[in-house]
């Protein structure tokens, strides 16, 4: 039965949540198809399912108890554009600063792209980094 591009979005959000607290990124396997591409990927990173896996694995040791608060979903045909607020205890080492224990903040947008079966099938997205820099900074 298809899945409607906003619930995709939703329970997109809440298995990568789950994915970050618990450090298995193997339930992001029913949420995000093998060949999967995102087309703002970090530097380095490896493309489809696995590179998007491996990208939050990093992730996990530095944000453990992450929120996504999804603040707006818009859907359109499979495509769904999401703005997200991100919270979490920085508690580990992530882009260069060591951790601190502060509590951050930052936007994401993002544009998804679902198949009927709610797959991520593309991304397209902006992370809110400088926000997040000066956060980490203590500035």
């Amino acid at each position: 039965m298809p899945l409607p591009p906003k619930d995709a979005a939703r329970r997109f959000y809440a298995r990568l949540e789950e994915a970050l607290r618990t450090g298995d990124v193997d339930v992001l396997d029913d949420v995000i198809a093998p060949d999967a591409i995102d087309h703002q990927p970090d530097p380095g990173m490896n493309p489809g399912r696995d590179g998007i896996k491996d990208a939050f694995a990093g992730m996990h040791l530095a944000f453990s108890d992450v929120r996504f608060g999804v603040e707006d979903l818009v859907a359109e045909g499979d495509k769904v554009a999401c703005r997200i607020l991100t919270r979490a205890t920085h508690g580990g080492p992530f882009l260069g600063f060591p951790p601190t224990g502060r509590e951050v903040s930052y936007g994401v947008l993002d544009i998804l792209r679902f198949s009927a079966e709610g797959q991520l099938l593309e991304r397209w997205g902006l992370v809110e980094e400088g926000a997040l820099r000066q956060q980490l900074a203590g500035a």
